[in-house]
């Protein structure tokens, strides 16, 4: 893992335990207001909902760094330990492909909803949604690191 890399991943991972600690932290805060006060806070659901939408997608860009996500490996156990590097690479470019097609979808839908403005919180909902286009940069960072690993490393990986 390279330097980058590495200050990356360390930040994410700051920043997905602090959207953690933040939404257990605000919904029981809000359990004990309603439950034991009577008192309800009208933005908690909605902030504890946000950060759990940056949380996963931060999550699923750290999950591609370790290569923690569930694949079906069984047809690349059948190559030739040769053709390793050059599967992953393939399926990490088609990933990379599918991830650039998310984000590029997702910004016409980031602009309008920078309009609409959350009932709670009263934030633009663009920044709700531009969880997709960060952890995509994210992800294909990784993948392409992750693929670079494969080139030289080759079947020793």
């Amino acid at each position: 893992m390279t330097r980058m890399t590495q200050y990356l991943a360390n930040f994410i991972k700051s920043f997905v335990f602090s959207a953690f600690i933040l939404m257990v932290v605000v919904t029981f805060m809000q359990v004990v207001s309603r439950y034991v006060f009577g008192h309800s806070f009208f933005w908690a659901e909605e902030l504890a909902r946000y950060a759990m939408v940056w949380l996963t997608f931060l999550g699923a860009a750290l999950a591609i760094l370790e290569r923690e996500h569930i694949n079906i490996d069984f047809f690349i156990k059948q190559l030739p330990k040769a053709l390793y590097p050059y599967a992953n690479v393939l399926i990490n470019l088609i990933l990379v492909i599918f991830v650039a097609a998310l984000m590029y979808y997702s910004l016409p839908i980031i602009q309008t909803s920078m309009k609409i403005h959350s009932t709670g919180l009263g934030i633009p909902m663009g920044y709700v949604n531009l969880a997709l286009p960060v952890s995509g940069v994210f992800m294909i960072v990784y993948l392409i690191t992750d693929s670079v690993r494969w080139v030289r490393k080759g079947a020793e990986t």
